[in-house]
């Protein structure tokens, strides 16, 4: 590690965050749990896994190592940060569809996300793939005419105009697809731009009324269903790419379903959640971030409103990694990482310097304050401690 790398990891370290890139060298403990997640990643398998600790045990931390990690698997991810106050709302399925293709990163392009990373992405795939098959079935020979390959036929018409390379088609494809709730009105736009205008390269044998009859260019209706094949075809793009399909990580995920006031709207969360768990709607990982009483406050609330049509085996089946908060040994190792790369970073001698004034008081007066975000308090001391000593000692 050179120092200018090192001093951008603490610049981040000093609001108590690892920088992308850095999350699992500042990950200590829960070894067994940390080695049951790789595993899984390694041997992919479809469905949903709950991560559960307490606020301030690290769940966002760990969505981030699983990130990390995953990237260098060879998975596409998405991070999906979740608000029910906000603009992503679990019970609307183009809202997580715009997230989803917001947060899309690939392997080896960690400083560019979204949808246009993706697709630039895969279309390199494409035309240096020696696999051809799967490229000839999506394009019917490239002709690019019609396609039985994708479920949903927004996500053919999107990736098909993409190749155009044209700035005016990918923004508008980019647009849609990340806020397509806000071209309900703007069917004939998106015709125009992506079908029509490009005619010269493609002949698609459809009749404009049959986009709009057939609702094409609709990610709302129908219960979300071409918001769910989008979904599952971002997934079928990347292993058609090379990858190992796409992750998804819902962060802040419990405030979704416990703090939505409308009950219609809770309803189709807990619907769409049920969906994501059983693998029938998405194909893909998902790992949700929650507390350890996510599952049985989830059971009372449904009781407790009467609803008995959800099925509770889903929740009780569910891969679950139960994480513990950091011990002080644990937090004395991550301090110990934080000296050396803080050392690296402006050249100053802190081996001498911690002899004088030892570091361990500090953790321990840190990590015993009972606040939500502990870990995250304790890194931030840390470093200043050794902001200050490095002042001290000139």
């Amino acid at each position: 590690m050179d120092p200018s790398h090192a001093r951008r990891i603490v610049e981040a370290l000093r609001k108590g965050i690892p920088p992308d890139g850095y999350v699992r060298r500042f990950t200590v403990g829960r070894a067994s749990e940390l080695k049951q997640l790789t595993e899984r990643l390694q041997n992919p398998s479809s469905g949903s896994v709950l991560l559960k600790a307490n606020y301030g045990s690290g769940k966002t931390h760990l969505l981030r190592y699983i990130r990390e990690h995953a990237l260098d698997q060879g998975y596409a991810v998405s991070t999906v940060t979740l608000d029910a106050k906000a603009g992503i709302r679990f019970n609307r399925m183009d809202q997580i569809l715009g997230a989803i293709c917001r947060g899309l990163e690939v392997p080896g392009f960690a400083s560019q996300k979204g949808i246009r990373s993706f697709f630039d992405f895969v279309v390199r795939q494409v035309n240096e793939s020696e696999d051809v098959q799967f490229w000839n079935q999506l394009s019917n020979g490239r002709k690019w005419d019609y396609s039985n390959t994708l479920d949903s036929p927004a996500m053919f018409v999107a990736f098909r105009a993409w190749f155009s390379n044209r700035p005016v088609v990918q923004e508008t494809i980019e647009d849609w697809l990340l806020q397509p709730w806000n071209y309900r009105t703007q069917r004939q736009r998106l015709y125009l731009t992506l079908v029509a205008n490009l005619s010269m390269l493609f002949r698609d044998p459809r009749e404009e009324w049959k986009f709009y009859a057939d609702e094409v260019f609709l990610f709302h209706t129908q219960g979300y269903a071409q918001s769910w094949a989008a979904i599952r075809d971002l997934d079928r793009l990347a292993r058609a790419a090379g990858l190992r399909g796409l992750i998804i990580l819902f962060d802040e995920f419990e405030d979704v379903l416990t703090n939505m006031s409308n009950r219609q709207h809770q309803d189709a969360a807990f619907w769409n959640l049920v969906h994501f768990f059983s693998g029938k709607f998405f194909a893909g990982m998902s790992f949700y971030a929650v507390t350890p009483e996510f599952t049985e406050k989830c059971k009372v609330l449904l009781r407790r409103r009467g609803q008995w049509d959800y099925s509770f085996y889903h929740f009780e089946a569910l891969p679950t990694f139960q994480m513990s908060p950091l011990s002080l040994m644990e937090l004395l190792e991550l301090a110990q990482r934080i000296i050396d790369v803080h050392g690296i970073a402006y050249d100053w001698d802190v081996g001498a310097a911690i002899e004088s004034r030892p570091l361990g008081g500090v953790v321990q007066k840190a990590a015993a304050i009972q606040i939500e975000d502990r870990a995250r308090h304790t890194i931030t001391t840390i470093v200043k401690t050794l902001d200050d000593l490095r002042e001290e000692t000139g």
